[in-house]
């Protein structure tokens, strides 16, 4: 009986041991997965930056590989809708002599698989003057040379019905 009461004890004693050692483990399984699902978040968002580094550098041709071939733009506001291919918009780049300047922060990404969504406040210069600001809202999909861009749909408006960026103009 003493002995019985002893290993129980041994037992009892070595519990809280083991149930930390378990969510220790489970933390780091845990903490892989939340890792490999940044790795893609920040994918998606470098996918996305991609086509505002095209639109400032004024690059016509890296805009469209930042995009499928039928990828397109969709201009939101109130009472109206305009759809701009991604041919169109990179011949309008192309004919540009200003930088556009789009900014995005606070971006949430959401990926199952193969697709991904991404949302978030934007401003937009035309070189250093400010020229509305909105929310922009990407679909991707993911092809075998990493993210593309499917559509951005984007409201455009004005403050104080969206705000600027935080950081204030850009340099």
């Amino acid at each position: 009986m003493v002995e019985i009461a002893t290993d129980m004890f041994r037992l009892w004693r070595t519990f809280p041991v083991l149930a930390v050692l378990a969510l220790l483990g489970a933390s780091s399984v845990e903490a892989q997965v939340d890792d490999a699902q940044n790795d893609e978040e920040r994918a998606v968002i470098t996918a996305a930056q991609a086509v505002f580094d095209a639109m400032e550098a004024l690059d016509a041709e890296a805009f469209r590989n930042s995009m499928v071939p039928d990828g397109f733009l969709m201009s939101v506001r109130p009472g109206t809708t305009r759809r701009t291919s991604r041919d169109d918009f990179a011949a309008n780049i192309a004919r540009r002599t200003q930088p556009m300047i789009e900014r995005m922060w606070d971006p949430e990404v959401r990926i199952d698989g193969p697709v991904a969504t991404l949302w978030a406040a934007y401003d937009f210069y035309s070189a250093a003057e400010f020229s509305h600001c909105g929310t922009d809202a990407f679909q991707l999909v993911q092809t075998a040379d990493g993210w593309k861009v499917v559509m951005i749909s984007y409201t455009s408006q004005a403050p104080p019905e969206c705000s600027m960026h935080p950081e204030g103009p850009p340099r």
